[in-house]
């Protein structure tokens, strides 16, 4: 029985890798399409399979008579939860914690750390409050764009009234919240800045040129400009301070090189084969097989995917491994406030071309 369902599973993943993909011209012409249909003010988009770039565009302005280029720099926001999860498990690999150790060995004095383990924390399952979901917090930030946010401020905001989403290592849901308490623990745990961290285990060594880890609100040129209505006018939001989503979200790049991450994170190339199963599997408490949340992002039909909206740029970050596929979409705002979400449409609707048969669906 068990040989039947191998090599059922064996011919499936033969059928897929048969199937053919849409021309460029095809996926060029719908990106183009779905520019205009999105409303977007600017569309930065790229496939590719394996190494192989398939298409890379960029549709829109940067700013007034400014187009919109392929190079230019971008907030990355929850993508930064991809390079969290493998930095994590590289850790593991080097011997610096274990994901059963309790977070209590370094911040003792934080609620329910007793109960929550490093797993917990990138898995989702601490039942740790998201903090992004406080109305005080989200008037600080509306209110005051530029300033700077710290960690202990984002903790206090999730834990200050002393109650939990649920129990933990009993449900799974999606909270900011964990990456902040694990950027913590990551720090007291190694005596290193969580930027030094990703420098030297990941950009550094992947030649990651355009990436890197800053809480404040420089860009590197050429930037792609962002746009918000959320303060009930629509303007420039490129250069709002990204400490607010402190350890989920602060990683600036660039396509090419998000799409260099992809290839190396979808395989697990900076892993051990265990470890990377890990990263990918589905925690105990997620019931559904086919979408849940793995460490720092959702599994969807098989894809490895992720859907950052942050201070104007919203995101979509797609690989599948059965056909080393992977896309990338980047969007910015109009004056449309229906636009300010829209990569994550694009990126489910092109991943229906690529993969018919298992689409991207966050929904």
């Amino acid at each position: 029985m068990k040989k039947f369902i191998l090599l059922s599973l064996l011919f499936l993943n033969l059928n897929v890798n048969a199937q053919t993909l849409p021309s460029k011209d095809v996926l060029f012409s719908k990106l183009k399409e779905l520019k205009e249909q999105s409303k977007v003010n600017a569309l930065i988009a790229g496939i590719w399979q394996g190494d192989q770039n398939i298409l890379s565009v960029a549709f829109g302005e940067s700013m007034t008579t400014v187009p919109a280029d392929t190079s230019m720099h971008v907030r990355i926001g929850g993508i930064t939860e991809t390079f969290f999860g493998t930095l994590v498990m590289m850790l593991v690999d080097q011997g610096k914690f274990g994901l059963d150790d309790k977070i209590s060995k370094w911040l003792p004095d934080l609620l329910e750390a007793d109960k929550v383990t490093i797993g917990m924390l990138i898995t989702n399952t601490s039942g740790y409050r998201d903090y992004v979901r406080n109305q005080n917090f989200l008037e600080i930030i509306t209110d005051q764009p530029f300033r700077e946010i710290t960690r202990k401020e984002i903790i206090d905001f999730a834990t200050s009234d002393g109650k939990m989403d649920f129990p933990p290592g009993t449900q799974q849901g999606y909270s900011h919240t964990s990456f902040t308490i694990l950027g913590e623990v990551l720090e007291k745990a190694t005596g290193k800045s969580l930027g030094e961290l990703f420098t030297e285990n990941i950009f550094n060594p992947l030649g990651l040129s355009h990436t890197g880890y800053n809480i404040n609100a420089d860009l590197p040129y050429p930037v792609l400009h962002a746009y918000s209505s959320d303060r009930g006018v629509y303007e420039d939001a490129t250069f709002w301070s990204p400490s607010w989503t402190r350890d989920s979200g602060p990683i600036y790049s660039n396509l090419n090189d998000v799409a260099k991450w992809a290839n190396v994170f979808g395989k697990g190339k900076l892993l051990t084969p265990e470890s990377f199963n890990v990263l990918v599997s589905r925690p105990a408490s997620a019931p559904d097989p086919n979408r849940f949340m793995a460490s720092g992002f959702a599994v969807l039909n098989g894809w490895f995917a992720q859907n950052p909206e942050f201070n104007g740029y919203s995101g979509g970050f797609g690989y599948y491994p059965p056909k080393e596929l992977t896309i990338i979409v980047f969007t910015t705002e109009s004056k449309d406030r229906s636009s300010g979400t829209q990569a994550v449409n694009i990126l489910q609707d092109i991943s229906k071309m690529l993969t018919p048969d298992a689409p991207i669906n966050f929904k």
